[in-house]
């Protein structure tokens, strides 16, 4: 994992591949009477699903869960060159193998229905543990926090908004921009603050933000993302400011809980608004924690899974 997404290293990273298919096998032996399997998008990176098919042949039911649009073809530019070895197709197979399909938006379930017959949408969670509900006390003479996290292979989308976070900064002066990633952002001209990304640190830099952005284009592969990082914004009482695409739209009510905003001049005029309206921050901010509270929290999403489970031990 920590060559496959760089350029290159083509001999180490199909030797990783076949390292990780091989392992598979083996926990598959280790599996002779185990209740239920889960699957999470394949069980291997690359290939066809012979694992898969194996676990058909032994009668172990396996649920096959997934949260993006995994049946497109997508690949980082480090793999686009062998991006064919997934197999996009194979995830309907995938699915008419599998005894239950569980996803993560309606999207995503809207598809899986097409080729298997149980399908459960079970969406992205938050541990609150991780986020407990805090008092927000700013100096007047910080500035107001916009952040954006994520990984190098979605900053492709903050990437593409440098114009509008130009003109945005430009027009409030004092506000700062902060990136939570694993690679510093191609952000040209534009200050910003850069924190690299720390499973330790994750929930603490979250939280520090006053607003958190999640700006996508409309594509298909947008249309399958699980607004995780809405979630995480609202569950550290951040106001989240979203496009209108996919789950967005099924998170976020706009005004409500949160903020949507499609055009450039949408995001300008909203952000602004945000960085000059404490008390709206805050009452968004509450509202957007209450959302992940009542539907989106760990142990909510454990207990929809766990029906699932226990319906197919139960068959």
């Amino acid at each position: 994992m920590r060559i496959l997404f760089s350029p290159g290293h083509t001999l180490s990273k199909a030797y990783g591949v076949l390292q990780g298919s091989l392992r598979q096998w083996r926990q598959l032996n280790l599996l002779p009477h185990s209740d239920v399997a889960l699957v999470y998008r394949a069980a291997s990176l690359a290939g066809p699903p012979l694992l898969e098919r194996t676990l058909k042949r032994k009668k172990i039911p396996f649920i096959l869960d997934f949260d993006d649009a995994i049946f497109l073809l997508n690949s980082s530019p480090a793999n686009r060159w062998s991006s064919w070895l997934k197999f996009p197709k194979k995830t309907k197979t995938l699915c008419k193998l599998s005894s239950h399909v569980t996803v993560g938006n309606s999207y995503l379930a809207d598809w899986a229905k097409g080729h298997s017959p149980r399908v459960t949408v079970i969406p992205s969670s938050v541990d609150l543990s991780l986020f407990p509900v805090r008092v927000r006390t700013r100096h007047p003479r910080d500035g107001v926090i916009v952040g954006w996290t994520g990984s190098h292979t979605s900053q492709a989308y903050l990437e593409a908004v440098a114009p509008m976070l130009t003109r945005f900064l430009a027009a409030n002066p004092g506000t700062r921009l902060r990136v939570h990633s694993d690679r510093p952002p191609a952000l040209p001209g534009i200050t910003h603050e850069w924190r690299p990304w720390n499973a330790e640190t994750e929930a603490a830099e979250i939280s520090a933000f006053d607003i958190g952005i999640m700006p996508m284009h409309e594509d298909l592969w947008s249309r399958g993302k699980c607004s995780m990082k809405a979630l995480l914004y609202m569950a550290a009482g951040s106001v989240a400011v979203c496009s209108p695409v996919g789950h967005n739209t099924e998170v976020i009510q706009n005004g409500v809980n949160g903020v949507l905003a499609a055009t450039e001049g949408e995001w300008i005029e909203e952000l602004s608004r945000l960085v000059k309206d404490d008390t709206l921050r805050a009452v968004l901010g509450t509202a957007g924690r209450s959302t992940v509270e009542s539907r989106f929290s760990q142990a909510i999403c454990g207990q929809s899974f766990a029906r699932v489970v226990h319906a197919l031990v139960a068959d």
